[in-house]
């Protein structure tokens, strides 16, 4: 069946059983947490037996209005659903959790249809196909000052993923930020994912460390050559990457009432083979860095209250130009909580992106994109986020036209 017509299928399901649910659901279905409900108290007694099953929707409308290559308009679409089997719950070994998501994908890409820019235009957008995602185990340990995770993962689950990203549409910064992926295939977001394993160590409420290994295995960092991510060879490309990453979260102990802040400083080795930008040969080797905070500036109405402005913003670095086309990515921005009275779950969010292409690239130097967004919530499951992105020098060059980037982002929760 046709991605679309199945995600149309669904849909169609779920707005036709919706008065049933409601019948078996407290309150008028535009209150519930998720657009299907706890599926008349089933969904809530598995749960307390150990198994959680949760989804998200995106749908990306995005349209070239001006400049880039060509006007022309872009639907992307990533659908997700994960399970939690809590088998402390369901087996009694403590700690022991196994998890699984499946995802699906449909639509274009309008950075490569229209604009030919490397900072992508939307988060929605990946290969198109039906994949399994992640699929792990986690152990907690010592009075969960210890995490222990094994199987097939994205890197971005665990490293380099603030969360102020979640509040913008630009591939850019949601998950995380481009470079690493671009410069490094197997520094994943979904639908890639490599085996690996994470160990993560909590010493107190506010510092973390967290250490994983990667296989780099290329069909599985390429969606189209995963065999829809059920490639399970061990086959790497010439080495492990290892990522390690320090947090700090300032003001997040229960008893603290300071303004919030979190804090990431990260890097990696990777040792597989990557190819020379300019020419046919390949390199053993690539490494690089990453800091990124968010730091709450303003709050409104007391130390409980979430509602204010948060400025954040980021930078990557990966010096060897020759096989990393975006050597250094400067990101900042400022999320406001709460802007509009009455609107307290909205986010108002502004970015500008700064992309230093490699010098190995000729006639190219830097890609730069001013991104405005406002996140409204319109019911707990249901989220609508107006997009503005105004892309300078696509792709890098001085001779591209300017690019004006407008649509909407449609978050649904199940």
């Amino acid at each position: 069946m046709n991605p679309a017509r199945l995600v149309i299928l669904c849909l169609i399901v779920v707005i036709g059983t919706s008065s049933t649910l409601r019948a078996q659901d407290q309150g008028p279905w535009w209150t519930w947490p998720t657009i299907d409900g706890y599926w008349g108290g089933t969904r809530n007694a598995l749960a307390d037996r150990g198994l959680v099953f949760s989804g998200e929707n995106y749908t990306d409308l995005q349209g070239n209005v001006s400049g880039g290559n060509r006007k022309a308009f872009a639907c992307a679409d990533e659908s997700l659903v994960a399970a939690d089997a809590d088998l402390e719950k369901l087996t009694g070994l403590d700690g022991l959790l196994f998890h699984a998501e499946f995802v699906a994908n449909v639509g274009q890409d309008l950075s490569a249809k229209s604009l030919g820019n490397f900072l992508q235009v939307a988060t929605a957008f990946s290969a198109e196909g039906y994949y399994l995602g992640q699929m792990y185990v986690q152990q907690k340990l010592f009075n969960d000052e210890f995490t222990l995770q094994a199987g097939r993962m994205t890197t971005a689950d665990n490293f380099a993923s603030l969360p102020v990203f979640d509040d913008y549409i630009s591939f850019a910064d949601n998950p995380i930020p481009a470079s690493l992926t671009n410069n490094t295939l197997y520094f994943t977001s979904l639908p890639s994912v490599e085996w690996a394993a994470v160990g993560t160590v909590t010493p107190s409420e506010s510092t973390e460390l967290a250490v994983g290994i990667y296989n780099t295995n290329l069909p599985s960092a390429l969606p189209d050559a995963s065999q829809h991510g059920i490639n399970f060879s061990f086959k790497d490309s010439g080495g492990p990457m290892e990522v390690a990453q320090f947090s700090y979260y300032l003001n997040r102990g229960r008893d603290d009432v300071g303004l919030p802040g979190t804090y990431y400083l990260g890097g990696f080795y990777s040792g597989a083979e990557y190819q020379v930008l300019s020419g046919e040969s390949t390199r053993k080797g690539n490494y690089g860095f990453y800091f990124e905070a968010q730091q709450m500036a303003y709050r409104y109405g007391g130390s409980g209250s979430d509602i204010g402005l948060t400025p954040w913003f980021a930078v990557t670095y990966s010096p060897q130009q020759e096989t990393n086309q975006l050597p250094m990515l400067f990101l900042v921005g400022a999320v406001y909580h709460g802007l509009i009275p009455g609107r307290g779950d909205d986010n108002t969010a502004l970015a500008f992106y700064y992309g230093k292409i490699s010098d190995t690239l000729p006639a190219v130097s830097a890609e730069k994109v001013i991104e405005a967004d406002y996140t409204l919530w319109a019911t707990p499951w249901l989220g609508v986020t107006p997009d503005l992105q105004y892309v300078l020098n696509p792709g890098g060059s001085s001779s591209s036209r300017n690019a004006l980037v407008l649509g909407a982002q449609f978050q649904v929760i199940f």
